[in-house]
């Protein structure tokens, strides 16, 4: 059994679908399927049960996708010990992060950390937070940032700050005209700007406006919070959004933002496989990631 065939493995259970998985790996899909019939073949078992909808797991499977994905992090984390014998200033490091947070985060960090190592090579991947934590579950991404909650016990959280969760209304809607909103049920009447359904801030919201006791009237949903932010500025209606988006973006002067309540807070937080060796230059990224957004954020938290 070769580590090419481990990896295959994992990708068609971290995908569910031989297709979707062969896709990804970019090998044809019979040629995967004859693989793990191979493997399934060699070991005398049955690694995932065939249904209508997904390949799942046999109890068998789980024993040896947990092996799997050991073996490959351990050869992973040999591969890194090697290369940072070399020079400990060169190498790569692989992060994942929403768009939504790459360009409010990544001005932050990385002039301070390409400046320091000039000769690191940053990948970068944005994307949805399930496909970013497919990614780091199968070692294809180093770190990503995440926001709680968020639990796992294959992954180690490093938190960064606090995050506030805030209503915006723009300045001309009549309770911030009166300075008379007291609760969110006074905004019943009120359209909403929000995030699609698949986004955490979204059921965030959802959980928030049901508590008021408010069935909103949706205007518009997008998959950008900054989308959301500028809509409500610009006088179509209420959104949610966290306050870092909030603290310097060009239009808050045209909105009043309202606290939600520290129930609904939630925590930044770099996350990285359990156990992930991490190479010198990615504590660096890591240490100056801190630095940076507990300056710019947990200040104003």
């Amino acid at each position: 059994m070769t580590d090419k065939q481990l990896e295959y493995i994992v990708a068609i259970a971290a995908e569910g679908n031989i297709t979707h998985a062969a896709q990804k790996l970019f090998i044809g899909q019979s040629a995967l399927s004859q693989i793990l019939a191979h493997v399934e073949e060699e070991l005398g078992i049955k690694i995932f049960l065939r249904t209508s909808s997904a390949l799942v797991p046999t109890p068998s499977g789980e024993l040896f996708l947990k092996s799997a994905r050991e073996i490959l992090e351990i050869k992973r984390n040999l591969l890194a010990q090697y290369s940072e014998q070399e020079n400990r200033h060169f190498g790569s490091i692989h992060i994942g992060m929403s768009q939504s947070r790459s360009w409010l985060f990544t001005p932050l960090i990385l002039p301070d950390f390409i400046r320091q190592y000039p000769d690191v090579n940053i990948l970068f991947t944005e994307g949805k937070e399930a496909e970013l934590d497919k990614l780091l579950q199968s070692g294809k991404i180093d770190i990503v940032f995440t926001v709680s909650p968020y639990a796992s016990s294959e992954f180690c959280y490093h938190t960064l700050f606090d995050e506030k969760i805030l209503l915006a209304l723009p300045k001309g809607h009549p309770l911030c005209a009166s300075n008379q909103l007291k609760e969110l049920a006074q905004l019943k009447d009120t359209p909403f700007i929000l995030l699609h359904k698949e986004h955490n801030l979204r059921s965030l919201a959802d959980q928030l406006l049901s508590e008021a006791q408010i069935q909103p009237r949706i205007l518009l949903e997008s998959h950008s919070m900054d989308v959301c932010f500028q809509m409500s500025a610009f006088g179509l209606g209420a959104t949610i959004i966290p306050d870092t988006l909030y603290c310097d973006h060009r239009y808050r002067d045209l909105v009043k933002v309202f606290p939600t309540g520290a129930r609904y807070n939630r925590k930044m937080a770099i996350v990285y496989r359990k156990n992930m060796y991490l190479p010198f230059i990615t504590k660096e990224f890591i240490r100056i990631a801190t630095e940076k957004l507990t300056q710019a954020y947990q200040s104003s938290s």
